[in-house]
């Protein structure tokens, strides 16, 4: 894993925080389509801390066999990303130093602005994809971040990856969604075997922290 300097280049679509907004969630943008997968891993505390903590160590992606082949950090002036009301409601943050937190395995936590280009996403369509990190949710029962689409193919959009500790005691990841087919010739003539891999990862992401795959 590479890590290098910011660099401000602009997501690939509109709608940016829409996996944190349940009507979009429900009538997406033209175009795209939204989809909600979710795993139970157990229940108590415990196993919701576990899972969080390797949720936000790239744990999603990597257990999904997505390889992270680099990090672009935030500038110094800190960006926070998007912030949310109970609601929903996106919020402009301030900007404030932010120092970067690691796991015990050394192991950099995802934050805000970063950039990551990671491999294994669409495979075979791509050999590699970018996203950058819109928003962290670090709260007392529910962990998380959103990512969005930095270019344009095979697919464009936003994904959501969390960890929710629920009143019933129970401990679930989530996926959300919101993406649309690239717009190029070749993305739409292959959009069924794109939408087919997308599931397969969905898949994937929601099983990668069960106990005994967490990385």
């Amino acid at each position: 894993m590479r890590r290098k300097t910011f660099s401000d280049s602009p997501v690939t679509y509109a709608a940016v925080g829409c996996t944190q907004a349940g009507d979009v969630m429900t009538y997406p943008p033209t175009g795209f389509r939204s989809t909600f997968d979710e795993c139970r891993l157990g229940s108590g505390a415990a196993r919701f801390e576990a899972a969080a903590a390797s949720l936000v160590t790239w744990g999603m992606p990597l257990g999904a066999q997505v390889r992270i082949l680099q990090i672009t950090e935030a500038d110094a002036t800190g960006y926070q990303g998007l912030l949310f009301t109970e609601f929903g409601t996106p919020q402009r943050p301030e900007l404030t130093p932010v120092e970067a937190v690691y796991s015990a395995e050394g192991t950099q936590a995802v934050s805000a602005g970063q950039s990551v280009e990671v491999n294994g996403v669409f495979r075979p369509f791509s050999s590699t994809s970018a996203f950058r990190v819109i928003y962290v949710i670090q709260e007392a029962r529910r962990a998380g971040y959103g990512w969005g689409t930095l270019d344009e193919t095979p697919a464009v959009g936003e994904e959501y990856f969390g960890v929710e500790w629920r009143e019933d005691d129970s401990v679930f990841a989530v996926v959300r969604t919101v993406t649309m087919i690239g717009k190029r010739r070749w993305c739409r003539i292959l959009s069924p075997l794109i939408r087919l891999r997308q599931r397969i990862v969905r898949r994937r992401y929601v099983r990668a922290l069960l106990p005994a795959r967490s990385v």
